[in-house]
């Protein structure tokens, strides 16, 4: 059965080249590092008879120096050429593509594939495509906004909020970009240097932000045996530092990809499938974001604590996620 981006890619192709491309799991896919697991959907491609690494990124896709690399990586232990699957494509980073030439696709606007000697650039369309969520930097500017880590009346470069952040320029640029298509920002000035200030604050831009909010846990990871955890609790210990909710069985804490990579390599790190997480002495949340952003020690933040459980559907837990969004100054 095809993913639903298969299928996108698979009809623009059907439609501008009147060929069928055909997707299938890749042989070995479990043995590529986590990292690009964690970043692409993978699947293996073939279009008029020449076999593709098809790669589809989970949330933003690198920099178009990073795409080169992995493809280069990626084509040495596989021996498949990569074609990136990406939904929004900037005139700068489709030049950056072109000029390192890598494959890529953007499903309905442009197909660039110079093995087969494919260059639809006839058929990029201006408009931009539908926003239906911001990334992790653009959430964590409104989230930083509403924990008052940033001036919630001031007014914002995507070079300052770079720097303050430790993302790159660009990246903040395209986060402050998605927060005006949000309609949660206005500005005005050239776009890497435009200024920016949110149109609400307090609980009004929570309340507007919300449907383009989400949990920041990618995924649970636990463990058998004690450990020593992290810097920042978060889940239900989290919930407990803040409440009067009971202890959980385990204790639970929040770390990025990078850092739980650092963290497997400790003596005594012994994974447990979930199936078996009752068992567990220890359990890592991965967060889309670093949670020192805007953590509150020896905590997560409340608000993204709130958004990653705003799925549990046990009552207490609901209740003590209502009572810390009650005790915010917004």
């Amino acid at each position: 059965m095809k993913l639903d981006w298969q299928a996108k890619a698979a009809a623009y192709l059907r439609q501008t080249l009147g060929i069928e491309t055909v997707f299938a799991p890749l042989p070995g896919a479990e043995r590529l590092p986590l990292q690009i697991k964690e970043t692409y959907e993978i699947s293996r491609c073939e279009v008029l008879g020449k076999a593709f690494l098809a790669l589809k990124a989970r949330d933003e896709a690198p920099t178009p120096a990073v795409l080169a690399k992995q493809a280069d990586w990626l084509s040495q232990k596989t021996g498949l050429r990569s074609l990136f699957v990406l939904e929004a494509l900037s005139a700068y980073d489709r030049k950056r593509l072109i000029e390192n030439r890598t494959p890529f696709l953007s499903t309905g606007n442009q197909l660039y594939l110079p093995d087969l000697g494919l260059d639809l650039t006839e058929h990029l369309k201006p408009s931009r495509p539908k926003l239906t969520k911001i990334s992790p930097p653009a959430q964590v500017a409104v989230l930083a906004c509403l924990l008052r880590k940033i001036d919630p009346q001031g007014e914002f470069t995507g070079a300052g909020m770079a720097e303050h952040f430790g993302y790159t320029k660009m990246t903040m640029t395209r986060a402050l970009d998605e927060l005006r298509r949000a309609g949660l920002m206005a500005g005005e000035g050239e776009r890497r240097f435009a200024r920016q200030r949110f149109l609400f604050t307090g609980r009004e831009l929570w309340e507007k932000a919300r449907p383009w909010l989400r949990s920041p846990v990618t995924r649970h990871v636990y463990l058998d045996e004690w450990f020593p955890g992290s810097k920042f609790c978060a889940g239900e210990s989290a919930l407990e530092e803040m409440t009067m909710l009971g202890r959980p069985p385990h204790a639970i804490w929040a770390v990025t990809s990078a850092q739980w990579r650092t963290l497997q390599k400790e003596p005594g790190t012994h994974l447990i499938p979930e199936v078996s997480r009752a068992a567990a002495h220890a359990e890592f949340e991965l967060w889309r974001y670093d949670p020192s952003l805007l953590a509150e020690p020896p905590c997560v933040d409340r608000l993204s604590l709130a958004l990653s459980l705003a799925d549990t559907t046990d009552e207490r837990v609901q209740m003590g996620v209502t009572r810390i969004l009650e005790d915010m100054t917004w």
